[in-house]
């Protein structure tokens, strides 16, 4: 079984979570609740929940506030707030979840299911943290990458290009290595749309556009690592497009 400590300093947004949860997650038994981040704190060392549904945008002090005062990191995180794009892109960036609010029914459970599969393959620790930290305070983002037992961390001028492999994706860097990180390729085009240097020229294929070295007139994208891909007739014209640009 599961317990969740529920942290947001507006009461309704906690009762509303709470009682969803009671409705439609019989797997969590335990529920407590905190309305600062001092008192959760202290219930994360007497209580020791499983899961911590965190609200980002507190008075005083904030759910980042709360992030950089652990020590030891024995649960997993699950952002509740309102629509935020820089947070959320950092939080996806960081392969962390979120739920926005108010919070609905059908996309709590999704995200609990996905905290029960997450557990099972790849505790994080404290590392998806520290990076979500460093990755809503600066500029040069880490993008973390789940794979089936480890989780890797690398910068976007890092990556030449990335490609789909069935409900995985396969990642190209610089350094000549390959990961397989357990997300679909779409997923990770919506990640990286934000950054401006990723463009889609397949299904099979999303790539970095600084590193694109010539496109040929027989329809193969050339990149500077050697490798040349097919470009889909329906990605022809936005990839000329973003070329120009």
């Amino acid at each position: 079984m599961i317990k969740a400590l529920l942290v947001d300093d507006k009461q309704p947004s906690i009762e509303l979570l709470k009682y969803l949860l009671l409705q439609n997650c019989p797997e969590i038994n335990e529920i407590t609740t905190a309305n600062s981040v001092r008192e959760a704190l202290q219930l994360l060392k007497n209580f020791q929940p499983d899961i911590v549904f965190l609200d980002i945008q507190m008075p005083q002090q904030s759910g980042f506030d709360l992030l950089n005062a652990v020590d030891t990191w024995t649960f997993e995180v699950i952002f509740t707030t309102a629509y935020n794009e820089f947070a959320i892109q950092a939080i996806r960036f960081s392969a962390l979840d979120y739920l926005l609010k108010p919070v609905d029914a059908g996309e709590l459970v999704k995200a609990v299911e996905r905290y029960k599969a997450k557990r099972l393959y790849a505790p994080a620790g404290g590392e998806l943290y520290k990076n979500f930290i460093q990755n809503i305070s600066s500029q040069n983002r880490k993008l973390a990458l789940p794979g089936t037992s480890t989780i890797k961390y690398v910068g976007l001028d890092e990556i030449i290009r990335l490609q789909a492999d069935r409900n995985y994706t396969k990642l190209f860097f610089t350094n000549g290595k390959s990961f397989i990180a357990a997300k679909t390729l779409k997923e990770y085009e919506e990640v990286l749309s934000s950054s401006g240097s990723f463009i889609r020229v397949h299904r099979m294929h999303l790539v970095n556009y600084n590193f694109i070295k010539e496109y040929d007139r027989e329809g193969l994208l050339h990149l500077k690592d050697g490798s040349s891909l097919e470009v889909s007739r329906r990605k022809k014209e936005s990839l000329v497009r973003f070329l120009k640009r």
